[in-house]
């Protein structure tokens, strides 16, 4: 009964639901409905709030109605398949993308996509990484630069984002968001770590994108060094000593 049971709960499809009615206790068929619709509700309203939890700034952006018409929605074609939720949402992205209510705004789909990748790295297991003076006490014994090899966290994630969902994301981080000066067409390049028990995301600029992209590649400093006039080594190292997202500092 477990199955039909779980399909007529996330349903409200006639064929799905009449083998469970009929074994609902109740005076009559329009009582064992009313009970069935209850506890659809119920689970169905938890769901949504689950989901609210996993994409709050996506909530906060769309408003709370149009925000779970859209998750009940999602949660009657992709019904969790496992009790712990952490996890639920991960087609929540692509569902957006396709839903036609939300076609007006095409950042959408990446702001959900950078909420539930945040939200993953907070529920990874912690990776040591090192201390801003443990990053500068390495950096002050290497004796050959140019044979310098920094390693990044092995949780660190680059993305590029055609919108400045990056920019949306921390204006949502405060009570009063301002949102006065976002251009939400600009072209962002992202970093995601795990940091201090959370996943954290920082705005870097393109030359650190490229910079970070090659290290993750290659670690060896010299060879990563991006052609871009713009990019600044000494403050972009600072930064990622700051934000603890380098596992190693070694002379290869």
């Amino acid at each position: 009964m477990q199955q039909p049971f779980k399909q007529a709960l996330l349903s409200t499809h006639p064929d799905t639901e009449q083998a469970l009615l009929n074994d609902i206790r109740g005076a009559d068929v329009t009582e064992r409905q009313q009970r069935l619709n209850v506890y659809r509700n119920n689970v169905i309203v938890s769901l949504m709030e689950a989901l609210g939890d996993i994409f709050p700034v996506c909530k906060q952006v769309v408003g709370e109605a149009f925000f779970n018409a859209m998750a009940r929605q999602y949660i009657e074609r992709h019904p969790p398949t496992s009790p712990v939720l952490s996890g639920y949402g991960d087609q929540f992205s692509e569902f957006v993308r396709d839903f036609f209510p939300a076609q007006s705004l095409p950042y959408l789909p990446y702001l959900c996509d950078l909420e539930y990748r945040l939200l993953q790295l907070t529920h990874t297991a912690e990776v040591p990484t090192l201390s801003l003076s443990c990053a500068q006490q390495r950096l002050s014994q290497v004796q050959n630069p140019e044979a310098l090899a920094l390693h990044l966290s092995p949780q660190c994630k680059l993305l590029r984002v055609p919108f400045a969902v990056g920019s949306l994301y921390l204006a949502h981080q405060t009570d009063t968001p301002n949102l006065s000066q976002l251009n939400i067409a600009q072209t962002e390049y992202l970093l995601l770590a795990k940091a201090s028990l959370y996943g954290r995301m920082y705005l870097i600029s393109a030359a650190e994108f490229d910079f970070l992209k090659a290290l993750q590649d290659e670690p060896n400093l010299s060879q990563a060094l991006p052609d871009h006039e713009a990019f600044d080594l000494g403050q972009t190292l600072a930064k990622l000593m700051t934000w603890q997202v380098l596992h190693a500092i070694e002379e290869s």
